[in-house]
C-alpha cells in the first residue's frame, strides 16, 4: 500500500511540475514578445531623437552664420565715429544682454506657464491634498508628480519675474543711450536695419533650436523610460530561464523515482504471481499457460 501511496505521490509531483513548466514557459515566451516589442519602441525614439539633434546641429551652424553677419555689421558700424563706436559698444553690448534675458525669461516662462502667485497657489492646493487626503496609490504617485512638476514651474516663474526686472533696467539704460544716437542715427540706419534683420533671424534660428531641443528631450525621455522596462524583463527572462532549468531538472529526476517505483511495483506483482503459480503447481501438479509463462520466465521450470 505505501508503494502505491508513493507512485502516486510521484506520480502527482510530476504532473503539477509539468503545469508549472507549461506556465513558466509561457510567461517567458510572452516575455520576450513584450521585450521585442519595447525593443521596437526603443529603435524609433532613438532614430528620431538622433534626426531631430541632427536638424539642430545644422540649424545651430546657420545660427553661427547669422551671429557672424550680425556681428560684423555692428562692428561696420561703430567704425563710423569714433563716439558712435563707443555708444555702439555700449547699445551693442546691452541689447545682446537684453536679448539673452529675453530668450532666457522666454524660456523660463515657457517652462513656468503661468504666474508666480498663481502656482503657489496651485501648489499649496495640491500639497494640501497630497499631505491629508485619503487617496489611491496611483492617485498619489500622479500627485506626487504633478507637486515635482510645479516646483519646478514656481521657480522658473519667480526666476522669470526676476528677468523681466532686469530687462526693465536693461531697456531704461538703452533709452539713455538712445538720445545720444539719435543725432547719427541717419548715418548708420541702413546698417543699422540690416543688422537687426540678422538678428531677428538669429532669434528665430533660436527658437527653433529650442522648440527642435525640447522634441528631442521628449523622445530621450521616452528612450530612457523604455529602457526601464526592457531591463527588468531582461532580469525576468534571466529568472524565468534559470527556474524552468531547475524545473526541468527536477523533473528528470521525478520521472526517474516514477519509474524506479513503477519497476519495484512489476517486480513485487511478478515475484506473487511467482509463487502463487509455483503453490499451486505443486499442490496440483497443473499449471495454466500464463503460469507456465510465469515460472519458465523465473527459470523455476526448464524446458
Amino acid at each position: 500500500m505505501s508503494q502505491d501511496v508513493s507512485e502516486r505521490s510521484l506520480r502527482e509531483k510530476v504532473n503539477r511540475l509539468r503545469t508549472e513548466l507549461d506556465q513558466k514557459e509561457r510567461e517567458l515566451s510572452k516575455a520576450f514578445k513584450d521585450l521585442s516589442l519595447h525593443r521596437t519602441n526603443s529603435k524609433k525614439f532613438k532614430e528620431e531623437r538622433d534626426r531631430l539633434n541632427s536638424q539642430v546641429r545644422a540649424l545651430g551652424e546657420e545660427a553661427s552664420m547669422l551671429k557672424m553677419h550680425r556681428d560684423s555689421i555692428n562692428h561696420d558700424i561703430a567704425r563710423i565715429k569714433q563716439r558712435r563706436e563707443v555708444l555702439q559698444k555700449e547699445v551693442g553690448g546691452e541689447r545682446d544682454a537684453i536679448d539673452k534675458v529675453k530668450n532666457e525669461r522666454d524660456k523660463l516662462n515657457e517652462v513656468s506657464k503661468g504666474k508666480y502667485e498663481r502656482l503657489v497657489s496651485l501648489y499649496a492646493e495640491e500639497l494640501e491634498t497630497f499631505t491629508s487626503a485619503d487617496i489611491p496609490l496611483g492617485h498619489e504617485i500622479d500627485l506626487f508628480n504633478q507637486l515635482v512638476e510645479l516646483g519646478g514651474r514656481i521657480n522658473a516663474a519667480k526666476e522669470a519675474d526676476q528677468k523681466h526686472r532686469q530687462l526693465r533696467r536693461g531697456y531704461n539704460q538703452i533709452k539713455v543711450m538712445q538720445r545720444e544716437l539719435d543725432l547719427i542715427h541717419e548715418r548708420i540706419q541702413r546698417l543699422a536695419d540690416e543688422s537687426q534683420r540678422y538678428h531677428e533671424k538669429l532669434v528665430d534660428n533660436y527658437k527653433k533650436i529650442d522648440a527642435i531641443r525640447s522634441e528631442s528631450d521628449e523622445h530621450h525621455k521616452k528612450l530612457i523610460e523604455t529602457y526601464k522596462i526592457t531591463d527588468p524583463l531582461r532580469d525576468r527572462i534571466d529568472n524565468l530561464k534559470k527556474t524552468i532549468k531547475g524545473m526541468r531538472e527536477t523533473l528528470g529526476t521525478e520521472l526517474g523515482e516514477l519509474k524506479d517505483t513503477q519497476l519495484k511495483r512489476e517486480a513485487t506483482k511478478n515475484e506473487e504471481k511467482r509463487i502463487e503459480a509455483k503453490e499451486r503447481y505443486q499442490k496440483t501438479g497443473k499449471m495454466s499457460i500464463e503460469d507456465l509463462r510465469i515460472l519458465i520466465e523465473n527459470k523455476e521450470l526448464k524446458l
